[in-house]
């Protein structure tokens, strides 16, 4: 054997080597998936088989917190509270509630946690339906979070009727539980994916998670993101609706009207703080895209892909740039 030959062959090998040995050492990854909050909530994390474990354990927390944020189950504190008017003294709902009123407040009444007496109305707990007018009327009279009062540690309301829904509040808040655990074990890259809603943690081999963003009227995605200890949080007219004479109804109630909000059909909010992110995906929604891109650069803590009705595509101006890590690869044409 000639040295050239010899030289080809172990440069051949080195080549090879370069090749294959990333993919024998990338981590393997460990994931559980489990039935929660409505969804399918699967958490990932690259490591050994001893991960198994802590997933499970995260995912058993934030099935406790769920469960407790129920407003259909009569054992329930909610339940009690929008049926019976009995006052809420449990700290960690407490913490829900005020974190509601705040969004409220930034959002100008668009966002509003007292919905749910008009989600009752329109059947969103069981036969979905499209009310009168007059029943609209009535039932707004009960809805607006100022009719609230949490002082000294209770929350206790001011008119009868009135009802609070914390799902587009407090599903983060239960992925943030979930990741506590994980955090708390010294776990230190993870994904969270709650029905498309994402929580990454860390990185994935050396690279930022790769998460889609999904396009409202199909099962394909608008864009990539690249997200690093960052929650991506959706909302759209595809979650929860119905379609009654050709109109499509969904679950993102303006308060003011008492019908669902109309304008955008997506948004998908960018935050590294995930105790926000649920609320301020479904203000933008209902601000609608001027007054919700608006609010983005006005607060600067959060970016905002927001979709319209006529399938077009915007995004706040930090988006890409602002925030590190994370880069929009792909759009659609508008």
């Amino acid at each position: 054997m000639t040295k050239k030959v010899m030289i080809f062959i172990l440069t051949a090998l080195i080549a090879a080597a370069c090749l294959v040995l990333p993919k024998l050492l990338a981590e393997k990854i460990q994931k559980r998936t489990r039935f929660l909050m409505d969804t399918y909530v699967t958490v990932q994390a690259p490591g050994g088989p001893e991960l198994l474990k802590l997933i499970d354990a995260a995912l058993d927390r934030m099935e406790e917190v769920d469960k407790k944020f129920s407003v259909l189950d009569p054992d329930s504190i909610l339940y009690k509270f929008n049926n019976y008017g009995t006052p809420v003294t449990d700290p960690e709902i407490i913490k829900i509630m005020q974190r509601g009123i705040h969004v409220s407040e930034i959002s100008e009444g668009k966002f509003d946690i007292t919905v749910f007496p008009l989600l009752k109305l329109w059947g969103f707990y069981d036969t979905k339906h499209v009310p009168t007018k007059e029943q609209i009327k009535e039932t707004l009279k009960v809805v607006g979070y100022k009719y609230l009062v949490i002082k000294n540690g209770k929350m206790t309301k001011l008119k009868k009727g009135v009802g609070v829904d914390i799902g587009g509040i407090a599903k983060c808040y239960c992925i943030e539980e979930c990741a506590n655990v994980l955090k708390k074990e010294g776990v230190k890259s993870f994904l969270i994916d709650a029905g498309g809603d994402i929580y990454a943690v860390g990185k994935l081999n050396g690279r930022p998670w790769k998460i889609g963003v999904r396009d409202p009227r199909s099962t394909g995605v608008v864009a990539s993101v690249e997200a690093t200890d960052m929650v991506v949080y959706s909302s759209g007219d595809y979650e929860r609706y119905f379609i009654q004479d050709g109109v499509r109804y969904h679950h993102l109630m303006d308060p003011f009207t008492g019908y669902p909000s109309r304008g955008v059909i997506g948004t998908t909010i960018f935050c590294m703080d995930p105790v926000l992110a649920d609320g301020l995906s479904s203000t933008v929604f209902l601000l609608g895209k001027d007054r919700g891109l608006a609010l983005a650069k006005k607060l600067g803590y959060f970016e905002a892909v927001v979709i319209t009705e006529d399938r077009k595509i915007y995004y706040s101006e930090g988006l890409g740039s602002s925030i590190k890590r994370m880069k929009v690869t792909a759009l659609p044409k508008q």
